[in-house]
């Protein structure tokens, strides 16, 4: 039984972590108006760890676009992440943990929205968005 049990945990999560890994290649137009080249507007991608964010009211899916184009300037973005724990520290064997933070984007910057985590006793985790061109992270506090 407790086999069984490991077992059907173990294509569980399989699974899920499967299905949240799925990315979509499609691009999600953020702003009014006709299309612009890449100069002229900021992009937003997705780590490996965010499945979803919300930018300025808006709720973006990892499975329904590969990444967002934004005008330049301020914009309020909110995003999390579950990770996988030992029941020890969580009965659900789930911890999670969000931000909102305003940032300013540039335009023709590509940012990576990130999540991550470390292991053991006392972990702690991380929530920050980057500049993929200068490596600067502009909201949140990165995993070193």
């Amino acid at each position: 039984m407790r086999l069984f049990l490991r077992l059907a945990f173990t294509f569980i999560s399989f699974g899920f972590l499967v299905s949240c890994a799925t990315s979509s290649d499609q691009v999600y137009k953020l702003y009014p108006g006709k299309i612009r080249p890449d100069s002229e507007v900021a992009t937003l991608k997705f780590g490996p760890r965010v499945h979803e964010f919300i930018i300025d009211g808006m709720k973006v899916r990892r499975s329904d676009y590969g990444e967002i184009k934004i005008n330049e300037g301020r914009h309020e973005i909110s995003w999390g992440a579950e990770f996988m724990v030992s029941v020890m520290v969580n009965a659900s064997g789930w911890d999670e943990t969000s931000a909102t933070k305003m940032v300013e984007f540039v335009a023709g910057h590509s940012y990576t929205v990130n999540a991550d985590r470390t292991t053991g006793h006392g972990y702690q985790m991380y929530l920050w968005i980057e500049d993929a061109e200068t490596g600067e992270v502009v909201a949140g506090i990165n995993k070193q």
